[in-house]
């Protein structure tokens, strides 16, 4: 029986269908059995309407039914389609209640149905036909009686199916049996059926015209009475072997002896089954005539290494020898009946000269000819072929004998010679041929140019010697020597001088060429000018070279910069919040609100900017940490609904249920992402809406893939623009940037961030009518005991907590009192790294912010040396960086001299309570 997993396989439903169709059921008039099925099923659950479904590929066909008029329906969406795809029965008790059903046509019109109850139609093998239902139109549930009622219906219904099957069966088995026999009848071959000791039991007409014997007659005489005496015994063993083997097949030939002594050779095919032989024989004495002649022909055929091939009149091959298969891999099974140069020939096989050889034939001449050919495994091979016709009496071609020779060395060996004339005499490529120590004898004329020394110059010397006189290639040339003194070929590419004193650099390519005896007879050099290329080589090195510094100078510059700009900024942003903070005169809110907004755009604009170069030099790695994308979402949202509100907007969020509640991935990233886009489509649309669709799709057991959508009803993007707006510092139009704002960053920075997630962003939009954004990532799912309680949010008192404040900006440390005092904390501060190590070495702090960049000993150091005083307490007290630097390696910095985290100025009175909380709250 299938499993249920297997039944339910996309694999298994043709199967399913397979299995339906063998009962030839569909579209067929109606049966009593059925019926009767039906009305006792209705009458079982005490309901209206019942029947009986067959499910195809497409439709229902109901066998049976009461209640209904419908006789076929689709398919899809329907009830018999739930059960099919579930396990049992499948009970629905009220449909208005039942999602998958509710607004189903047979529910919310005719015939009204309020309670449904269907099982399946298991046959023998396991596999769903379709189902026995019972329908109401009111609500309802089955009583267990009832339902075991239905099981058996179904399963009295498959016994009705299969029992028709096998009936259908066996009349058809009945009726090919009943044509076998009339066959075999009027068969020339001898069919028989004989008993375990040889009597004949039947046997067909085909006995009078080979035995000599009626049909008759032959009844209850025995098989091996007729067998020559010579062959019983050789028989008799074949079948004994076979037997104790347990082989029920047997194919044998032997010779019977007919009623008036005519010995004929007959080939046998006998079956054993149930106690009998089941045997027809067929006349082989012919074939076996010409087989006896063959294989004389072929013990003188197989003494020779050439190739001989046999064909008949019409030019098909009936024998070829050992020798030929060795030559050409075909074997005479590939050849029998086919015309040799129709499976020897190939893409170069010169088609005219074989066509030109065939007429011959035809003519009834013999001919010779070279033929490019083609090996079995589609190899080319030379073939030097003899032909010759040998006529009949009427002078006729009775046969064609074919004596082939391989050439395919000779042919390699005049082509190679003529390759090396010619590249000798016209080349560009220098060559220079020397005897068996290297001493030139020949050089052509590209030589002569390349070098500018002659061949009388050359003669008699070793060409190394001349040309190369630079002692730091002296061991490259004695190496490749030795290499020749072993038989071996080489390249190497060497500097070199020409004659008028120019440096060059040489390809040299050596070949030593062996004679009979295996020893080296002469050497052959193609030599080639590559000073061009091994001038790029330099070049490209140089230019990569530069490349890097350049890349290194350019993060460099960036990181100083954000440097320099993020620390007065600190400021800026620090400063204002505490404005905002300390109840500033009404007039002056709107002032301080437009000075927070303007610093937090030009933080925004300096972090794209240095984003998209973290990506460009592949310093941005996405963390793998547990988040929930519900929570991210909810919260991208909401902290945009005010910039929507203020343009007229609605911001919805849609989010599935079937999203797992925590995932592993880079939060952090893929907030950005949502509140790029998001971002984009508040600023581009006014009095309109902007959606964020998040939606399940394809799962498996650890991992999910989330669809993303971000659509607006905004001004859109022309069609011609929409491939230019993931460029870098570019926008769809050139009133962008004034109209809207914005670095034309965003877009590029998204998408390179999607692509570290390895996916990517599909972009449609229409001009005047909204751009919608999607794209598909894979995370890794987490188990329920993989969570991690969020204790950020939880109440913690800072009473008698003590932090030290390291930085030597005023400024900063002003930002930190202030922010720092009214949460409760006992603060102190250092303004360089010394002072704070004495400071941690007389006093007890729960939590130290450290600077990075610092007169003297910096922030890395201070935190190091602080990790190498004696103690517990020096080892665990939380160190948190505060830097302005976005470098990849200070993040490794910061773990290599034990810090604990770092948060990025200018910093937010948020950002450094999270960072509080997640200490103080362990």
């Amino acid at each position: 029986m299938l499993s249920e997993s297997n039944r339910n396989s996309s694999t298994n439903e043709d199967d399913r269908i397979s299995a339906l169709h063998r009962y030839n059921i569909l579209d067929t008039p109606n049966e009593d059995e059925f019926d009767n099925i039906t009305q006792l099923a209705a009458l079982i659950c005490n309901v209206p309407i019942a029947g009986i479904v067959l499910v195809d590929e497409q439709l229902l066909f109901l066998k049976s039914v009461i209640g209904t008029n419908l006789r076929s329906v689709s398919r899809e969406n329907s009830f018999s389609n739930y059960v099919i795809q579930g396990d049992g029965l499948l009970e629905v008790s009220d449909t208005f209640k039942d999602d998958r059903f509710k607004l189903h046509p047979s529910v919310t019109s005719d015939p009204n149905i309020r309670f449904f109850a269907g099982t399946p139609l298991l046959d023998e093998q396991g596999f769903k036909l379709g189902m026995i239902y019972v329908c109401d139109v009111v609500p309802k549930v089955l009583t267990n009686e009832q339902r075991r009622g239905l099981d058996t219906l179904s399963k009295e219904i498959i016994t009705h199916l299969t029992l028709k099957k096998k009936t259908a069966d066996l009349e058809a088995k009945s009726k090919r049996f009943e044509e076998m026999l009339n066959l075999s009848t009027v068969s020339p071959e001898i069919h028989c059926i004989l008993d375990y000791s040889g009597k004949i039991l039947f046997i067909n007409d085909a006995v009078t015209n080979i035995l000599e014997y009626s049909v008759e007659e032959a009844v209850g005489l025995s098989m091996w009475g007729f067998c020559e005496r010579e062959d019983i015994e050789r028989v008799i063993r074949v079948v004994e072997d076979g037997l104790a083997n347990k082989v029920k097949n047997f194919n044998v030939d032997f010779r019977i002896v007919s009623k008036t002594g005519i010995v004929r050779w007959l080939s046998w095919n006998m079956v054993a089954k149930e106690g009998r032989w089941y045997t027809y024989g067929r006349d082989v004495t012919e074939s076996k005539r010409v087989e006896n002649e063959l294989m004389q022909l072929s013990f003188v055929a197989s003494k020779v290494n050439n190739a001989i091939v046999i064909n008949d009149a019409n030019n098909h091959v009936t024998w070829v020898n050992a020798a030929f298969e060795k030559i050409t891999g075909f074997t005479l099974e590939d050849l029998k009946g086919k015309r040799l140069g129709d499976l020897i020939a190939g893409p170069k096989t010169d088609l005219d000269l074989l066509e030109r050889a065939r007429e011959l034939t035809k003519q009834n001449q013999s001919f010779t000819v070279d033929l490019l050919s083609y090996r079995k495994d589609k190899q080319p091979i030379w073939l030097s072929i003899y032909n010759t016709v040998v006529l009949n009496d009427d002078g006729e071609v009775d046969i064609e004998v074919e004596i082939i020779l391989d050439i395919t060395d000779k042919k390699k060996a005049e082509e190679e010679l003529q390759i090396l004339s010619l590249v000798a005499s016209k080349t560009n490529t220098g060559v220079n041929i020397s005897d068996e120590y290297g001493h030139t004898t020949w050089v052509n004329q590209s030589l002569e140019r390349l070098i500018g020394y002659t061949l009388d110059e050359l003669q008699g010397n070793q060409l190394g010697n001349v040309i190369s006189k630079d002692e730091t290639q002296r061991d490259l040339i004695e190496s490749s020597r030795d290499k020749t003194k072993n038989r071996e070929s080489y390249a190497i590419e060497v500097k070199a001088t020409t004659k008028a004193g120019e440096p060059v650099w040489l390809s040299v390519s050596n070949t030593p060429i062996i004679n009979d005896k295996g020893k080296v007879e002469r050497q052959i050099d193609l030599i080639t000018d590559i000073t061009q290329r091994k001038q790029i080589e330099k070049e490209l090195v140089e230019s990569k070279e530069q490349a890097l510094q350049l890349s290194e100078a350019k993060e460099m510059f960036l990181s100083v910069m954000s440097h320099e700009i993020r620390t007065p900024l600190n400021a800026v942003i620090g400063m204002t919040h505490l404005l905002i903070d300390n109840d500033p005169k009404e007039s002056q809110i709107a002032d301080l609100n437009i000075l927070k907004f303007s610093s937090e755009n030009l933080l925004h604009i300096i972090n794209d900017i240095l984003d998209f170069t973290k990506i460009e030099t592949g310093n941005l790695q996405l963390e793998s940490v547990p988040f929930n994308i519900k929570t991210l979402a909810i919260d991208s949202v909401n902290s945009l609904q005010v910039n929507a509100a203020a343009k007229g907007n609605v911001l919805d969020l849609y989010v599935d249920e079937r999203i797992p509640e925590l995932v592993l991935g880079d939060q952090t990233r893929l907030y950005q992402i949502l509140m790029n886009l998001l971002g984009n489509a508040i600023k581009f649309t006014g009095y309109g809406k902007v959606a964020l669709s998040i939606s399940a799709g394809m799962e498996s057991a650890d991992d999910i893939n989330i669809d993303f959508e971000v659509s607006d009803t905004g001004i859109g993007i022309p069609e011609d623009k929409l491939s230019y707006i993931f460029e870098t510092f570019t926008q769809a139009k050139t009133d962008i940037s004034r109209k809207y704002g914005g670095t034309g960053l965003g877009l590029a920075i998204t998408k390179k961030l999607l692509k570290l997630y390895l996916s990517d962003i599909v972009v449609t939009s229409k001009e005047h009518a909204g751009t919608t954004f999607s794209f598909s990532i894979c995370f890794k799912k987490l188990m329920a005991d993989s969570k991690k309680v969020d204790l950020s949010k939880n109440q913690v008192s800072f009473e008698d907590k003590h932090i030290l404040v390291v930085d030597d900006n005023e400024i900063n440390i002003l930002i930190a009192s202030r922010i720092l005092s009214k949460w409760g904390f006992n603060l102190d501060f250092a303004s360089n790294g010394q002072e704070a190590i004495d400071m941690v070495m007389k006093k007890v702090y729960d939590l130290i912010f450290m600077d990075i960049k610092m007169p003297g000993i910096d922030g890395f150091e201070t935190a190091v040396l602080i990790r190498d005083l004696d103690g517990d307490y020096f080892k665990s007290v939380p160190i948190i960086a505060l830097t302005a630097s976005t470098l990849q390696d200070e993040e490794l910095k910061f773990k290599a001299s034990g810090m604990n985290g770092h948060i990025l100025k200018p910093f937010k009175p948020e950002e450094i309570r999270e960072v509080i909380h997640s200490y103080f709250s362990k």
